[in-house]
């Protein structure tokens, strides 16, 4: 009965102790399956977190990308217009130098015809104009600009447009064709005819332009009708109609 109970005892000690060790190894076990679900929870959190901001870049990048092919698009079509533009310019420049052209030609031949017109205005006028006549080039070679040369021109033209109906006297000293001189009142009609006589009423001129300058020629048998028109423009003598010779040519 004794030996009976000692194995028993045994069989039961060696159960105990088996069950033990299972217990053992089933508790390490569910430790290291729970290990193993925590760092599968934080590798999973983790991977979450990092796709969520690995998103947030390709998010980034497309929308770079995006803005970076719009800029690109827009660039081109800023490029395009630009070289729309040049090739306008570059016609438009050509245009330009073909009318600069044309326009030196022709400043240089209305400069040609005032350098002429000068011999034959009138010498009170000539000194007029002359701060703008004395800077017409004589050829076409010049320092000036195109737009001072026709500055030039125009001013003058403009100068003359005003007196060519005027009737204006002046005091001059015209030479007689003995050799002396005698100061005379000259009535300049226009810029075609004028007329000159002395203040004692008995000397008189005719005088008329030309291509090498004015033509003086003395009358003195109207003397009396020049100076009463004289006094007349000077408002000196009440207005009456006065004959004077005129010729055209």
């Amino acid at each position: 009965m004794k030996k009976q109970l000692s194995i028993f005892l045994t069989v039961s000690g060696l159960a105990a102790g088996a069950f033990a060790d299972d217990l053992e190894l089933t508790k390490e076990a569910l430790s290291k399956w729970v290990e193993t679900r925590r760092l599968i929870s934080e590798e999973k959190e983790k991977w979450e977190l990092e796709r969520e901001v690995l998103g947030d870049r390709i998010d980034l990048v497309r929308s770079e990308r995006d803005a970076l092919s719009q800029k690109i698009h827009e660039t081109q079509s800023l490029i395009t217009e630009a070289d729309k533009k040049r090739e306008d310019l570059v016609k438009e420049n050509d245009a330009l130098k073909n009318a600069s052209a044309t326009l030196v030609n022709r400043i240089f031949t209305l400069e040609q015809s005032v350098l002429k017109l000068l011999p034959t205005l009138p010498e009170p006028v000539q000194d007029r104009i002359k701060p703008l006549s004395q800077r017409i080039p004589k050829s076409e070679k010049t320092d000036l600009s195109l737009s001072e040369r026709y500055q030039n021109v125009i001013g003058i033209i403009n100068d003359l447009n005003k007196g060519a109906n005027e009737i204006t006297v002046i005091s001059e000293v015209r030479k007689l064709p003995d050799g002396t001189t005698a100061e005379v009142q000259t009535m300049y009609v226009g810029y075609g005819r004028a007329y000159a006589c002395n203040n004692n009423g008995d000397i008189a001129f005719i005088g008329f332009p030309s291509a090498k300058g004015w033509i003086w020629e003395q009358k003195n048998e109207i003397s009396r009708q020049v100076a009463d028109s004289i006094s007349i423009l000077k408002n000196e003598k009440t207005a009456e109609f006065i004959p004077l010779p005129v010729s055209i040519d």
